[in-house]
């Protein structure tokens, strides 16, 4: 009886990450994404669209404003997913605070709804929100966008976070040198006075040389005063 070889199976493709997504966010081996939501149903369920996004994913969930709090101030986060409706404020205070955070101002802010309102939507724009979206807008490929985008967003945040940190070391550094000449200026005055002063006390008292004394002479112990 011959025997009948097995039917090869076909090699599973993936999509290829680009390099960026392969390292992951700021901690450089996956992206960190907070969720701010009250209802138990969308966290978990975004929670699971994230892990099915085929990226490096770990997301922490926050129901209040308190939660959302602590959770900013324990870790640091790529992405933060915000809930507009919420129990004990909205999502506009929420995200301005992530902008006043020390460690989290650079984080993409994404504002979310059952159904966005046109005004909110624009405000959380002017407040530099990455996207705003229905819920239902966020599947697979859309959260995998976003954390895409969210390397560009803290790498542009940081750049220009760097230029006013250097905008603003010039600026001390410019004050720190114009009082040091000014403090110069003022001691140079300081000793132009106090020479003639010198002088006129040398020849008051009757000491030789008043008229070539100089500081260093003056000074200096070893070489005494001449008297008449």
């Amino acid at each position: 009886m011959a025997s009948i070889s097995p039917i090869p199976k076909e090699p599973m493709v993936t999509q290829a990450l680009p390099a960026t997504c392969l390292n992951g966010g700021r901690r450089g081996d996956c992206f960190d994404v907070l969720i701010l939501d009250d209802d138990p149903f969308d966290q978990k369920r975004l929670a699971r669209t994230l892990d099915a996004t085929g990226m490096p994913v770990n997301s922490v969930s926050a129901a209040t404003i308190g939660e959302f709090g602590a959770a900013l101030d324990a870790g640091s986060f790529d992405v933060i997913l915000i809930d507009y409706m919420l129990p004990d404020s909205d999502g506009l205070a929420a995200q301005k605070m992530v902008q006043s955070h020390p460690t989290n101002f650079a984080a993409a802010v994404v504002m979310m709804s059952n159904r966005m309102r046109t005004d909110v939507a624009i405000e959380s724009i002017k407040q530099g929100s990455l996207d705003c979206l229905d819920k239902v807008e966020l599947n697979t490929d859309k959260l995998r966008e976003l954390m895409m985008a969210s390397v560009k967003v803290l790498a542009e945040t940081s750049r220009h976070w760097i230029g006013e940190l250097l905008a603003q070391q010039r600026t001390l550094i410019a004050q720190d040198v114009a009082k040091l000449v000014r403090d110069e200026m003022e001691f140079g005055r300081l000793i132009d006075t106090i020479d003639k002063r010198i002088l006129d006390m040398l020849a008051a008292r009757g000491l030789t040389l008043a008229d070539r004394w100089d500081a260093d002479g003056v000074m200096d112990p070893d070489p005494p005063f001449a008297f008449r």
